[in-house]
């Protein structure tokens, strides 16, 4: 669902353009940050920029902070991509992937159960991904100056209502209708922070879908009961020893044929 997402992502942001940089968040709810890209970021590219803005507002907010960037290669042979921006550097468009996972391949990652989250890692990497996209915008490069102040800074109450909202309500792909709870909750939660919300209903195409849901009221479970290796080395003992007896008869109908003919020629001799 994500990818299909991602996708039409791509497709708008190629059609209008106004993309610089695509910055995808993946998990930032425990310790450690890493930028993951294409690449390691040239100089002055908008990759960069992003860059220098997290380090600056790392060490700007928490010092002990430090942000490493993660380059890899996309794997063009593997149909699942490894992180969301490679979708958008397939597309010939600059992006990265945050995350407190240092690889793909953590196996905390590949875990579809809710994890517990710590509310005071979660407020600072929240802070850090915020102060940075805000001195990426207004282009702001002196590490004395912080661009949130005040009521801008993210609440950690806030964060941890959300948090615990998401965490105790069904939000199942299946379950995710636009008149769903968790959409109205984040409808309103984005519209009182940002100007526009959109909601958008992705449908699967019909003749080639991307993805499918399946609803448990019409699962149909299949049971099959398959005879052990046992039985199947058994039969085919029983097949090449019916064989052989065939074979051997066949072989012995001359022998046989000439016993009785002689008997028969000494009996009326």
């Amino acid at each position: 669902v994500r990818y299909r997402a991602l996708t039409e992502a791509v497709v708008s942001t190629q059609s209008t353009g106004e993309a610089e940089f695509v910055l995808c968040i993946d998990s930032v709810g425990k310790e450690g940050l890493h930028l993951h890209v294409s690449k390691q970021p040239k100089a002055g590219t908008p990759a960069d920029r992003m860059l220098r803005a997290f380090q600056e507002a790392a060490s700007l907010l928490y010092p002990n902070t430090t942000l490493q960037t993660v380059p890899k290669k996309v794997n063009l042979g593997n149909p699942m991509f490894a992180w969301h921006h490679e979708i958008f550097t397939v597309k010939r468009l600059s992006a990265g992937t945050l995350s407190n996972f240092p690889s793909h391949t953590t196996p905390g990652r590949l875990n579809s159960f809710d994890q517990k989250v710590d509310d005071g890692v979660l407020l600072k990497n929240t802070h850090i991904i915020a102060e940075a996209i805000g001195r990426y915008v207004s282009e702001v490069s002196d590490e004395s100056v912080a661009i949130l102040q005040d009521h801008m800074v993210p609440s950690k109450e806030l964060l941890a209502r959300t948090v615990q909202y998401l965490a105790s309500t069904e939000r199942s792909a299946t379950l995710l209708k636009r008149e769903s709870s968790v959409i109205s909750f984040l409808d309103q939660m984005l519209n009182k922070f940002i100007s526009e919300v959109i909601v958008t209903d992705f449908k699967a195409s019909k003749r080639d879908p991307e993805f499918q849901f399946y609803d448990q009221s019409e699962v149909k479970l299949f049971a099959y009961n398959v005879k052990p290796a046992v039985f199947d080395l058994f039969l085919a003992v029983a097949v090449f020893a019916y064989l052989g007896a065939v074979y051997l008869c066949v072989k012995a109908i001359p022998h046989v044929l000439t016993a009785i003919y002689q008997s028969k020629k000494l009996k009326s001799s």
